[in-house]
């Protein structure tokens, strides 16, 4: 039988190498699967590595973010569309 649950690709850019090492517990604590990857120069120019992870539909990435965070993109065909940026 064929799993129809719809996933979403986030990419999570970073303050610091620190807030990879926050997410990576709490991705873990879910079970959830990620990969760490360098960030587009495109997108950052600050920490130099990002997570790219897929969540099921239904399944908001809000908790998932620490205040090492400084962005959250959602991953499509065309490009990276902006979900969460830090204001502060």
């Amino acid at each position: 039988m064929k799993n129809n649950t719809a996933h979403y690709g986030y990419l999570f850019l970073f303050h610091t190498p620190l807030g990879i090492i926050q997410l990576k517990k709490a991705l873990a604590a879910k079970g959830l699967t990620y990969s760490v990857i360098d960030a587009p120069r495109a997108l950052t120019a600050e920490c130099g590595m990002a997570v790219k992870l897929f969540l099921p539909d239904g399944e908001s990435f809000l908790p998932l973010i620490n205040e090492q965070v400084n962005a959250v993109y959602l991953i499509n065909d065309d490009k990276p569309v902006l979900k969460w940026e830090d204001e502060s």
